[in-house]
């Protein structure tokens, strides 16, 4: 599919390209206009299928554009926003079927549902088209419209107001009711779980069949809402109330123990209270702000109303001399087996709750900062590895994911250390760096980022040494490539000052005199063969 993105604000339109993974909303083409005119000639260019728009704009509103498309027949799906709600822009873009309207600054998370939701109308109006034309009806696709209804729900792709809940219900035409109460049963499961045995489409299929065949004894129900985060992988499950808690109990447990049998993984099963159809996106936030406090709890049934309850009488805290004693004799397997062990004991001791963990990473990481300062060693450039980031954002998530993140900044650490204390390795890397990029421009700070050392520290070891300072070891670097050049191409003498790297011919010309004794013009009379 194709989607046009409008807005005069050119900062806005970069970030909603760079905010929406578009492909995972069936996206293929972006394209992008900056005022209505644009827009226009885009449109009959190649029309796109969803219009993402701001409304208010110098040269004619994001109202104009949608009275002008709809004008030409298209059916395809219109995401309004705006700085300002106001009722009268509103009114306007509902009278001309827009799918969305939303107020700045974007929320991501409200963006992607009004995104899924117009996706899945235009596919569903596309559907319905053809059906017509093969002579089916609508209600083959009652179960595809419903499960759209409670994703709808479920994310306030639908407003939770009783009003345009019952509109909507109205609208696809559904067996439902505002009135009734009903419950959400939630299943958890940690992304950092699968990483590397599963395909995420696949799983959340296989988990979102299992779950359907043992609560509803039905494969592919629809009350069943497969969704991710970026931490884990949910199965939303509606329940209609009142319902019998123990029983849910029992078919939560019994998927558990599936799940570890059939999927090698090990989900934790949340059920709420009985609420209304308009507390349900409400509720599931509630239960994923749960899931997200689980660190000890995991691979079992919660009911909502039940807290968990941690043995917090006496705050922990780590032994900081003892892993700093560790890091200094190297010993990685001893770091990572002690912080093991210091965890499994309190978590036997029910007293791991999050601010525990949160404090025992502060704690270790204190350590870490300090030794690598006391070997020169830079941590916001050693750390800037994107696995190393992503495990850090996890680290808090559970005792596995901790584990994960402490195991590879110890490795790191060690590792960068040894390597530190081997100054001849260290120049010599610096050595190869300079050869690689002395044609760019480069600096002693580029070098050291790239051994991640402190420039200094750095400059003192690379003097020590070659007996030079790293720019003077730079410019003979530069030098030599220049004389090669002087003798073997038929490039000006500016030309070749470029090449190597100097900004001006004249600090050219002084350098090369400097470590020659001649002049660049000179040096090529003198020294290069006859043709």
């Amino acid at each position: 599919m194709r989607c046009l993105l409008i807005d005069d604000d050119i900062p806005t339109v970069e970030a909603l390209l760079r905010i929406v993974n578009w492909s995972d909303h069936g996206v293929g083409e972006t394209m992008t206009a900056y005022n209505i005119q644009d827009a226009q000639r885009l449109f009959e260019a190649a029309r796109p299928d969803i219009i993402v728009c701001d409304i208010e704009m110098p040269r004619g509103s994001g109202l104009d554009m949608i009275k002008w498309v709809r004008e030409r027949e298209y059916d395809g799906g219109f995401i309004f926003f705006t700085c300002h709600e106001s009722f009268e822009f509103a009114s306007t873009a509902i009278s001309y079927n827009a799918d969305a309207y939303l107020v700045k600054p974007i929320d991501k998370t409200k963006l992607e549902a009004a995104l899924r939701k117009a996706v899945d109308a235009l596919k569903q109006n596309r559907m319905l088209d053809e059906y017509s034309k093969l002579g089916m009806t609508w209600i083959k696709n009652k179960e595809w419209v419903e499960r759209n209804f409670w994703r709808d729900i479920l994310t306030e792709a639908i407003s939770p107001r009783t009003d345009l809940i019952q509109w909507e219900i109205r609208k696809r035409e559904l067996p439902l009711t505002v009135e009734g109460a009903y419950g959400l049963f939630l299943v958890g499961v940690p992304r950092s779980q699968l990483e590397g045995h599963w395909d995420s489409s696949i799983f959340q299929y296989a988990l979102s069949n299992l779950g359907s065949e043992v609560l509803f004894r039905q494969v592919n129900h629809d009350r069943v809402i497969p969704y991710q985060t970026e931490s884990a992988f949910y199965n939303a499950m509606i329940v209609e109330g009142p319902f019998d808690a123990e029983q849910l109990r029992d078919i939560g447990e019994r998927l558990i123990a599936l799940c570890a049998q059939y999927l090698k993984c090990t989900i934790t099963c949340y059920i709420s209270e009985t609420v209304a159809i308009s507390e349900l996106s409400r509720t599931r936030e509630q239960l994923e702000l749960l899931d997200a406090s689980n660190i000890i709890f995991r691979g079992k049934v919660h009911f909502q109303k039940d807290p968990f309850h941690y043995d917090t009488t006496d705050r922990y805290a780590l032994d900081m001399d003892r892993f700093a004693l560790l890091f200094v004799q190297k010993e990685k397997i001893q770091i990572v087996n002690g912080l093991k062990k210091e965890l499994e004991r309190l978590t036997e001791q029910n007293k791991l709750d999050p601010a525990t963990l949160h404090s025992i990473r502060e704690d270790f990481l204190q350590v870490v900062y300090s030794m690598l300062l006391r070997n020169h060693i830079q941590a916001h450039r050693l750390f800037a590895d994107e696995t190393i980031l992503q495990l850090a954002q996890q680290a808090d998530s559970s005792v596995f994911d901790f584990m994960k993140w402490a195991q590879a900044i110890t490795d790191k650490t060690i590792d960068s250390i040894r390597e530190a204390l081997k100054s001849e390795g260290v120049v010599d890397k610096a050595k190869r760096f300079i050869h690689e990029h002395y044609k760019q421009e480069l600096s002693r700070e580029d070098v050291a980022a790239h051994v991640y050392l402190t420039a200094d520290y750095l400059a003192k070891v690379f003097k020590a040494e070659t007996g030079l300072a790293i720019k003077e070891y730079l410019n003979e670097c530069r030098i030599n490539a220049a004389k090669q050049l002087l003798l073997e191409s038929k490039s000006s003498i500016s030309e070749i000052a470029l090449e190597t790297g100097f900004d001006t011919l004249s600090y050219f010309s002084t350098v090369f005199k400097k470590m020659t004794g001649e002049t660049p013009n000179a040096y090529r009379s003198k020294h290069k063969p006859l043709q």
